[in-house]
């Protein structure tokens, strides 16, 4: 219980903080996808990126995920709640598009509605989804018919720009 309180409070103190325009509803997380996030660590040529804008106020994650060099065929693409170097559950899926390696381009939307709970760590409902990403806690994860357990991972951090400030998108 003290967990999850300090869980909203640090949300809500990070929101506060960083939001510098009034009508600002839309954050922005990345990661670099590479093996050796991996748990355990791949060695692949593979690598990617991946973009999540996190609408707070339409209740939606649109995701935009580019890889390049996947030697093998891709089986599953998505966050997974769990910190660096530790294996953690999904709860949100990308629909995989038929087969794909080699470089391509992956895009959609995940609504409030297609979560998935996972109250082992804590998220009981989409809201709890949201905070676990904003919080940090969450890696993105690509799957391989070679590596089924993740073939490139990397953790989702805030955008920032050069001037080390976290920026909203309308």
């Amino acid at each position: 219980m003290l967990r999850r309180v300090m869980v909203v409070f640090a949300a809500t103190m990070l929101v506060a903080t960083v939001a510098t325009p009034a009508n600002a509803e839309i954050l922005k997380r990345t990661a670099y996808l590479v093996g050796g996030e991996a748990v355990p660590p791949v060695v692949t040529g593979a690598f990617g990126f991946a973009t999540l804008f996190i609408d707070t106020v339409a209740r939606t994650i649109t995701y935009s995920v580019d890889v390049w060099n996947l030697p093998s065929g891709l089986t599953a693409f998505h966050p997974h709640a769990g910190s660096r170097g530790v294996a953690g559950p999904t709860f949100f899926s990308g629909t995989v598009p038929g087969p794909l390696s080699n470089d391509f381009h992956l895009e959609g939307v995940w609504r409030d509605t297609d979560f998935t709970a996972r109250p082992a760590q804590g998220i009981r409902s989409a809201d709890d989804a949201l905070e676990t990403i904003l919080m940090g806690d969450v890696y993105f994860n690509i799957h391989t018919q070679v590596n089924p357990g993740g073939e490139i991972r990397g953790q989702l951090t805030p955008a920032v720009t050069l001037d080390g400030r976290q920026r909203f998108f309308q």
